[in-house]
C-alpha cells in the first residue's frame, strides 16, 4: 500500500500527523528502507511527496536547488535552481536550503534565502523566480513556504529585514506583505525595553 501525499513541511495539515496506519516502528540502515540515495552536500530540509515524485531542497556548491526523485526507486529525475555566489551568514548546523519545498501537485515552490523564491513544474521547468532581496542573520534561514488557496506564504527572516509575504502561486506576483517591526520598535507584551 502506498502512503498519501505529503505536500509540505509537517504534512498535509501542517501538524506533522499522518492518517496512515500500520506504519513501521523500527528502522536501520537496511530495515524498512525502500531505497536511499547519497546527497552531494549536507542539508536540513525534509522531503515532500506527491504521487510518484519526492522533492527536497539541496545546496550544491553555489547552486540553490530543488531536487526531484522518483518515489519508486530514488532515481534523481531533475535538479534545478539559481546560482548564488555571494556568501551568506549562517550557523554551522544550518546549511543553505534548509527550508522544505511545498507543492500543490502541479508546481513545487522553494525559498533559497537571498537567492529568492523559485517555482518549478513537475518536469523541472522554472515557471517563475522572485527576488525578495538579501536575507542576513547569524543563524541563516530555514522557513518553509506554505500554500493557502492561490497564495504561497513565506516568513522571510530572521534578521533586520523580516516580513511575511504572500505570492501568487501561479505567477509569483506579490499579493501582500507585512513587515515585522524591529524588536526596539515593538509595543506590548513581547516588546524589549530600552
Amino acid at each position: 500500500m502506498r502512503a498519501a501525499n505529503w505536500p509540505a513541511w509537517r504534512g498535509p495539515h501542517g501538524d506533522g500527523v499522518t492518517p496512515e496506519t500500520a506504519l513501521p516502528l523500527k528502522w536501520s540502515a537496511t530495515e524498512n528502507v525502500g531505497w536511499k540515495t547519497e546527497l552531494p552536500e549536507r542539508g536540513n530540509s525534509t522531503p515532500i511527496v506527491w504521487n510518484d515524485r519526492v522533492f527536497l531542497t539541496q545546496a550544491v556548491g553555489t547552486r540553490r536547488t530543488v531536487v526531484c526523485f522518483a518515489r519508486a526507486d530514488g532515481r534523481m529525475l531533475w535538479q534545478q535552481g539559481p546560482d548564488w555566489k555571494t556568501a551568506e551568514r549562517s550557523h554551522q548546523t544550518n546549511p543553505p536550503c534548509s527550508g522544505s519545498p511545498v507543492t500543490d501537485g502541479e508546481r513545487v515552490i522553494a525559498w533559497f534565502g537571498s537567492a529568492g523564491v523559485s517555482c518549478f513544474d513537475f518536469d523541472g521547468k522554472e515557471l517563475w523566480h522572485v527576488d525578495l532581496g538579501p536575507q542576513d542573520h547569524e543563524w541563516g534561514y530555514g522557513s518553509s513556504p506554505v500554500l493557502h488557496g492561490d497564495l504561497c506564504i513565506l516568513n522571510f527572516g530572521p534578521g533586520a529585514r523580516s516580513f511575511l509575504v504572500a505570492l501568487d502561486k501561479k505567477s509569483g506576483k506579490e499579493a501582500w506583505r507585512f513587515d515585522v517591526p524591529a524588536p526596539d520598535t515593538m509595543e506590548g507584551p513581547g516588546a524589549q525595553q530600552k
